[in-house]
């Protein structure tokens, strides 16, 4: 992916919590640029960074210069936005896994799905430097917003309870909306003292806090969804490795037992703690590989 820029608004930019992600696990850390700057214009495909309504005039631009066009689609978490430019497109990578769209006719297969990703701040981290599970001082923990009601299925609702439920074995630091109550840094490191770290659906199955999990070496806990089981999204390189629960009623007796192993058997909590690790690294040098792959046949 050599010479490729990202093209985005500043809008876009400071919009999206995941930029260091999409520029460098993503994209091989090809440049930001703010308007198409003829300076890094090149034979590669240009790809276009959107967050909000899709700037068409902008595709039609790139295209009148000869350039190959790769549309990064990120938001669109409850299927409302415009996508209609989808298909003026050489190549849609779009976070939030909707088959419908992934697996359209109309579009001819032109759609791949990628993770939205960790915040900045969150990572990039090193996984050889992660703490180990045995160094952590919580069994589990939960910052964000518990009282969302247009979470998913009302996800975050069933979650409460049995939040509340688990006492000790949880901690909560509930946020009064999206990404508020407190800093990048004293979230990330709750976290990365945290073994474990329920992640229930925001406005769509997918949720940054999984991402935000497996980069700071935690273990995710998760209700089943159709993204963490397709080899279309999460599953692409092998079955997602972490526990995946029935229902959130299930959480406190799941963590009462894991408590329980990490005192009798705490070398099994170390294990899946390194699967996870090693399945995310694996993971995104796999995703990477897949984008650099269909740009390259563009």
């Amino acid at each position: 992916m050599t010479n490729l820029q990202i093209i985005g608004s500043p809008d876009s930019l400071n919009g999206a919590l995941e930029t260091w992600f999409v520029q460098n696990n993503l994209f091989n850390g090809a440049p930001y640029s703010l308007g198409v700057n003829p300076t890094l214009l090149s034979e590669s495909p240009a790809v276009y960074l959107e967050w909000s309504q899709i700037n068409i005039d902008l595709i039609h631009h790139l295209k009148s210069l000869g350039k190959k066009v790769v549309l990064y689609h990120m938001g669109g978490e409850r299927l409302d936005k415009d996508i209609s430019a989808y298909s003026e497109c050489d190549l849609v990578v779009r976070n939030y896994y909707f088959p419908s769209i992934v697996n359209s006719n109309y579009l001819g297969g032109k759609v791949i799905w990628a993770p939205n990703g960790f915040r900045t701040g969150v990572g990039p981290r090193n996984k050889d430097s992660l703490k180990r599970a045995s160094q952590r001082q919580s069994l589990s923990a939960f910052l964000g917003w518990i009282n969302n009601v247009a979470s998913y299925n009302n996800e975050r609702a069933s979650f409460a309870g049995p939040a509340a439920a688990s006492g000790d074995n949880l901690y909560v630091m509930p946020s009064t909306g999206f990404a508020g109550g407190y800093n990048v840094g004293l979230y990330s490191a709750i976290m990365e003292d945290s073994i474990f770290a329920p992640c229930p659906s925001g406005n769509n199955p997918e949720t940054i806090r999984l991402y935000d999990a497996l980069e700071l070496g935690c273990i995710p806990i998760s209700l089943s969804h159709e993204f963490l089981l397709s080899k279309d999204a999460l599953a692409f390189i092998g079955p997602v490795p972490f526990p995946i629960l029935g229902s959130w009623a299930e959480l406190p007796p799941f963590l009462e037992s894991m408590k329980a192993k990490a005192l009798s058997s705490p070398n099994e909590i170390l294990e899946l703690q390194q699967r996870c690790i090693n399945w995310w690294s694996d993971f995104k040098i796999a995703m990477q590989k897949k984008i650099s792959d269909r740009i390259a046949a563009l």
